[in-house]
This record gives C-alpha cells, sequence and structure tokens, in this order.
C-alpha cells in the first residue's frame, strides 16, 4: 500500500518564504505610510498646544525628538555643522529609516503575537512612545528625558505614536486585500474590498 504524505499549507516552505516576503514588504510600505500619516497628524495635533507650553518646551530642546535626530546623527556622521538644505534632507532620510525600521519591527511582533494585531497594535503604541521618546531619544542625545518634557507635549508625541500604530495595522490588514484584487484584475477577474 502506497502511503501519501500532505504537506499542509503552512508547512509548505515555498509559502513560509513568500509569506515572510509579503511580511516584510507589508512592514516596509506600512512604517512609510505610518509616518507619511503622523506627519499630517502632528501638524493637527500641534495646533492644540499652546503657546506656552511651546516656549516650554524650547527652553529643553530646540524641536521635537523625531526632528533633531536626522540632522543630530548627520552632524556626528559628516563631522560639520549642516546647511538647511543638508537639516531638510537628513530629516526626510531619518523619517524613511524609522518608518523602514519600525514598520519592520511591528510587522514581526504582529506576526508574533496575534494579540497585538487583534487590539489593532495598541499594546504596541505605548511601549514605542516609552522606547523611542522616552529611552532611545535620549541615550541617544536627541532629546532630553520625557519627564522634561511638558506634559501636553508627550501626550501628543503619545498620540502620534499611536496614530503610527493604527495606520501601520490598518496597512497589514488591508495588504491581503489588495494582493487578491491585484492577482484577480491581472487574471481578468474583478473583486471589490
Amino acid at each position: 500500500m502506497d502511503v501519501v504524505y500532505k504537506i499542509s499549507y503552512k508547512e509548505d516552505p515555498m509559502h513560509a518564504k513568500q509569506s515572510t516576503f509579503r511580511t516584510f514588504l507589508t512592514g516596509v510600505a506600512a512604517g512609510l505610510l505610518a509616518g507619511a500619516v503622523v506627519g499630517q497628524v502632528d501638524k493637527y495635533t500641534g495646533r492644540m498646544v499652546s503657546e506656552e507650553q511651546k516656549r516650554r518646551e524650547k527652553q529643553v530642546r530646540e524641536d521635537s525628538a523625531h526632528k533633531m535626530a536626522g540632522p543630530h546623527f548627520a552632524r556626528k556622521i559628516l563631522g560639520h555643522e549642516l546647511t538647511e538644505e543638508q537639516v531638510r534632507r537628513s530629516r526626510v532620510a531619518f523619517g524613511v529609516a524609522y518608518g523602514i525600521m519600525w514598520g519592520l519591527i511591528y510587522a514581526g511582533l504582529r506576526r508574533q503575537f496575534p494579540a497585538v494585531r487583534k487590539a489593532m497594535g495598541l499594546p504596541f503604541a505605548v511601549p514605542f512612545f516609552f522606547g523611542c521618546d522616552g529611552a532611545m531619544a535620549p541615550l541617544m542625545g536627541v532629546s532630553p528625558g520625557i519627564q522634561k518634557i511638558p506634559w501636553q507635549l508627550n501626550a501628543k508625541e503619545l498620540g502620534n505614536h499611536v496614530a503610527w500604530t493604527l495606520t501601520a495595522e490598518a496597512v497589514h490588514r488591508l495588504a491581503p486585500r489588495i494582493g487578491k484584487i491585484a492577482s484577480r484584475t491581472a487574471t481578468g477577474r474583478e473583486e471589490r474590498l
């Protein structure tokens, strides 16, 4: 009697490679798109911070950690002060690198821990804020600790991290649907979202 072995879809090595590659691409796209969305959210929420709080912030730092990081690292790498154009470019470069890095981290975590994706990424957002603004930025000399920043600005930054995470999660949830539509469109069949 012949024995037939069936390999499940999840055990198929080719599927695992494709799944990892899709997760990677979706993570990159999610991080970049979330960064773009948060740029707009930050402009909106920035208007809600009073002029008094903005003055208090200027006493302890020039600008947000995210805006200061690119120029900070570029000055260290280049060894000199930056022109306005170099500051602009370093902010864009940092934003892209930051988006890709955190997009990939989030993609891996949501894949490893289903509770993160089931809760729309919110279990990630708060540690994401404290890890970036509370630990990494002060350790790298980009910004003082959050205890020195007015609470209203910390609340705005926490909101930005929540918006980033919600956007990244939305990209992850929509990506399979978009992929199906693209493949069906390529074969001549249409499908709705």
